[in-house]
């Protein structure tokens, strides 16, 4: 990937995004973790679930097809990044990794302005949630395709 990617796609917006999903569930096993940031760091996907609010997983791989030719590979290269974005959040006590990933704080991000690129992703985190929430870890990796 090029260096421009990794100024786009850095630990600060990875870890504000973990941060606003763990306001919304009690945990995420690690596995579940790196699925994340493949999925809300690419805009082509932020829009597409911005306009379609109650889509299905399956359904969006089927329609979008173009969407996910290239997941394998964003999940490859946001990697360093997902680590590096859970190890700040738990070296900064805003986390706890064991078994899960959980929240030891709640931030309000309603109160905090941090951007327009992730203001909009947050607003489809609900939906990217509620999306996986019926697939096991071990269901998504391989509807994903993913390839260690």
């Amino acid at each position: 990937m090029k260096e421009v990617y990794y100024v786009y796609n850095n630990e600060a917006i990875a870890s504000c995004i973990f941060l606003s999903i763990f306001n919304r569930v009690e945990g995420l096993d690690i596995a579940r973790c790196c699925l994340v940031l493949p999925f809300l760091l690419d805009d082509r996907t932020i829009n597409y679930l911005s306009k379609n609010k109650n889509c299905k997983l399956e359904n969006m791989i089927r329609e979008q097809s173009r969407l996910f030719i290239s997941f394998n590979k964003r999940y490859l290269s946001l990697l360093p990044v997902t680590i590096n974005s859970l190890t700040i959040l738990n070296a900064s006590n805003q986390i706890s990794i064991e078994n899960e990933v959980t929240t030891n704080t709640i931030i309000d991000f309603d109160d905090i302005t941090v951007g327009d690129r992730f203001t909009r992703i947050q607003e489809v985190i609900p939906t990217f949630l509620s999306m996986i929430e019926i697939y096991s870890t071990i269901q998504l990796y391989r509807m994903l395709k993913i390839q260690l």
